[in-house]
């Protein structure tokens, strides 16, 4: 029941993503017309400013949900209360400094002193809504997640297309960043309200120990994550220009189909993995682990050859060049995946200190590397060495996990099989990116064989129950 549950829920919460954040990406060639070049790249570093501020204010929190429901068994929604106080507290010092220093920050981080209000508002509420969305994937409430992500999807797409033809028509980079973070800001105060009426919100000494303790030493980690993620932008923005940002920025969107899928499996994989690892099922968790790695495959190659001719539907000639940084940027996708899949190990475990230092290690190397490569060879380099950092990243996480588990999550005969596999198809893509007729035709002769072995095995399976 509990395996069917979570395939229920990771079907859900796919199908769900993709139909909601579909939205996002099929809005995204009218936002890429209506915005030049350098102002989709001001926006699109606001959104990296965005994902590093959250990780700030939440102090990653969320990521103590899962073991806080085993530790506090019956009391979840009153933890849950309590330490969404911290992000209220967190998020009115932010603010603050945000006020009083507009003009200096502002010069800093290259942005609008106008739009850092914003900033602040946009961070808390990414991170109230992580925390929600976190609570309620312990009772695989995905159609609650989905209509949150709804919400916030049409609200943030229509405010911003009613601002930036209107009020904001001579600034449309700031009326892009109002409708993105004024909508998630509303929907995050209805969240917490939420929490508040199922428990009391109070200061409790016990449940502010146990999730600081618990997640900050992930906050480094989280940190940077989302300097691996975002930091390409931010340094293409300074070191090259803001016009260069946004090319490399729309062609970074398209890897984002493969990240919401990520985002939607991993959702229901972590709460199974944790039920597995409590019965000892170490052959049932390498058996699904291994079938997402083939899906993944399957999605991955699909997406790399579908690129080049994304990026000039997406955003049309003004943005051609980003087909030469979609494929590697593609393959940033499918690393995270591969964390995403054997990190849940590491949470089980409780030792989330190995998080920290794989993290930051890998978000070190992209920083060195992305300073030394961008100056050489420009923005399109900044693709590469953020790959090399996620694949080092992924590794780092993959042998973190076998350690303590005292078993892999996917034995490395596979792992090395299905990434080699990867490597190999991407670089076919990058040889014939003009050539569309040897990128599909490639594509489907390794892709059409893994998907009918994979439907075969869910045949199987169902069969079987």
């Amino acid at each position: 029941m509990s395996e069917s549950k979570a395939l229920r829920s990771g079907v859900g919460y796919t199908l769900g993503n993709i139909l909601i954040k579909g939205i996002n990406f099929l809005t995204l060639p009218i936002f890429s017309r209506l915005l030049s070049p350098e102002e989709f790249g001001v926006y699109n570093v606001f959104a990296s400013y965005d994902m590093i501020l959250f990780v700030l204010i939440g102090l990653a929190l969320h990521t103590s949900i899962q073991s806080a429901n085993l530790e506090f068994r019956g009391k979840i929604n009153s933890y849950t209360s309590s330490i969404s106080l911290i992000y209220i507290l967190n998020g009115l010092v932010a603010l603050a400094v945000a006020v009083l220093f507009r003009r200096a920050l502002g010069q800093v981080l290259a942005l609008p002193p106008a739009s850092l209000t914003m900033l602040v508002l946009g961070s808390f509420s990414t991170a109230v809504i992580q925390l929600y969305n976190t609570r309620i994937s312990l009772d695989y409430s995905y159609k609650k997640y989905l209509l949150v992500s709804a919400c916030s999807s049409i609200l943030n797409i229509t405010l911003s297309l009613v601002l930036i033809l209107t009020v904001f028509s001579e600034n449309r980079a700031m009326g892009r960043i109002i409708g993105a973070s004024l909508p998630a800001f509303l929907i995050s105060v209805v969240l917490l309200i939420s929490f508040f009426r199922k428990a009391k919100p109070r200061i409790s000494k016990t449940y502010w120990n146990f999730g600081i303790k618990y997640s900050l030493p992930i906050v480094p980690h989280g940190i940077s994550q989302m300097l691996l993620n975002q930091c390409d932008r931010i340094m293409i923005s300074k070191m090259v220009s803001d016009a260069a940002a946004g090319i490399y920025s729309l062609a970074g969107n398209i890897k984002l189909i493969l990240v919401i899928i990520t985002e939607s499996v991993t959702t229901a994989w972590t709460t199974w993995f944790y039920s597995q690892m409590d019965k000892g099922e170490k052959n049932a968790i390498q058996k699904r682990a291994t079938q997402l790695l083939l899906l993944f495959f399957v999605l991955t190659s699909g997406l790399m050859a579908l690129s080049p001719e994304l990026v000039q539907l997406l955003g049309g000639a003004k943005y051609t060049l980003g087909k030469y940084v979609a494929i590697p940027l593609v393959l940033d996708a499918f690393a995270l995946f591969l964390y995403n899949l054997v990190v849940p190990a590491q949470y089980y475990a409780k030792k989330t200190t190995y998080i920290m230092y794989g993290t930051v290690a890998a978000a070190v190397v992209n920083i060195v590397l992305n300073y030394v490569f961008i100056k050489l060879y420009g923005f399109v380099a900044a693709a590469y060495t953020t790959l090399a950092s996620y694949l080092l990243f992924a590794a780092v996480h993959y042998f973190i996990s076998g350690k303590l588990l005292k078993f892999f999550v996917v034995p490395p005969s596979r792992m090395l099989g299905v990434c080699a596999a990867v490597a190999a198809m991407a670089a076919w893509q990058l040889l014939f990116v003009d050539s569309i007729l040897l990128r599909w035709g490639i594509c489907a002769v390794m892709v059409i064989p893994v998907s009918l072995y994979l439907l075969k095995q869910m045949r199987k399976d169902k069969a079987s129950v």
